[in-house]
């Protein structure tokens, strides 16, 4: 009961917090094209990342992926957390209302898609950027496999928590399935003096929002930033930049050694292309970064997979 009672004191906090927010909510999701999920502090990829192009790929992927929230069920979460709000506060009578517009908002949606299992309603990102050797990883992996032999496995598990070099993209999904029913339910307490149960019923329901986590390796991603960063310097003089663009081939290949290491792929292929690419850089040889451009396709990945 304890437990419950801060399930539900924290959820009435979060109403009391998106309540505060609604007059914001709606200039910001006008500006936006109607995402107002954006107006809730929505998280940008972290400022911890020492790549600006690892930044870069992070606000890329949240931007692409924002276009497919959906602004009806966005709304509809949020006077979920109104209604929870106005319950706190003895008023049923504008919980009611509340209640009224979210299924409102989930029936427009559901009109348009009657077959709709999940809505997009928000979107984040977090970046874990490792700049470790491959060398250092491959120690830190030696010392946990030593732990994990000595049964001292939260040992391992600390040593091996930093081995991560990825952005994380989550995203939380509204289940169409679930959400209307609890509205109804809740609607139908309120009628019956019934506050606290309907409080219980749309805390259920927002505990019941589905997250997605999908995974993008950053080690590739730097590591076709540094053939593309050369191909460039090549093409502008060959002979002066020889050394820059040596260096910069260089790192493509620990940048790889580095995603081998971590488990997220062999990249052999890419690293012969590499090694090829150096042999040749004497040689007047038309389009030779073109080959290694085809190779590059770091891969998204899903983790419940």
């Amino acid at each position: 009961m304890i437990a419950t009672q801060r399930t539900l004191n924290n959820l009435v906090l979060l109403a009391a917090a998106a309540f505060t927010l609604s007059a914001g909510t709606s200039a910001f999701a006008a500006e936006m094209g109607g995402n107002a999920a954006s107006a809730k502090g929505l998280p940008t990829p972290a400022a911890a990342a020492k790549d600006e192009r690892v930044k870069k790929a992070g606000s890329h992927e949240i931007s692409q992926r924002r276009q497919s929230l959906s602004k009806e069920a966005i709304l509809a979460r949020d006077e979920i957390l109104h209604a929870i709000f106005y319950l706190d506060k003895k008023d049923t009578k504008e919980a009611f209302k509340m209640l009224e517009k979210a299924d409102g908002q989930l029936g427009v949606l559901l009109v348009r898609d009657p077959n709709l299992k999940l809505a997009a309603i928000d979107v984040r990102a977090s970046i874990f950027d490792l700049e470790n050797s491959s060398e250092s990883i491959h120690k830190a992996i030696k010392d946990a496999k030593f732990a994990l032999d000595k049964g001292q496995i939260q040992m391992a598990r600390e040593m091996l928590s930093p081995l991560t070099s990825e952005i994380r993209i989550y995203t939380d999904y509204l289940p169409l399935e679930i959400y209307p029913k609890a509205i109804k339910r809740a609607s139908a307490a309120i009628q019956e003096s019934k506050p606290e149960v309907a409080v219980t019923i749309l805390a259920d329901a927002l505990g019941s929002i589905v997250t997605d986590e999908d995974v993008i390796p950053l080690p590739p991603m730097k590591a076709e930033g540094d053939v593309l960063e050369a191909e460039l310097l090549f093409s502008k003089d060959k002979v002066k930049n020889k050394d820059k663009v040596l260096s910069l081939l260089n790192s493509a290949d620990a940048h790889l050694a580095n995603a081998k290491e971590l488990g997220y792929g062999e990249f052999q292929g890419i690293r012969d292309e590499i090694a090829s690419i150096k042999s040749k850089l004497d040689l007047s040889k038309p389009n030779l970064f073109d080959q290694i451009k085809n190779l590059f396709h770091y891969k998204t990945y899903d983790k419940k997979a």
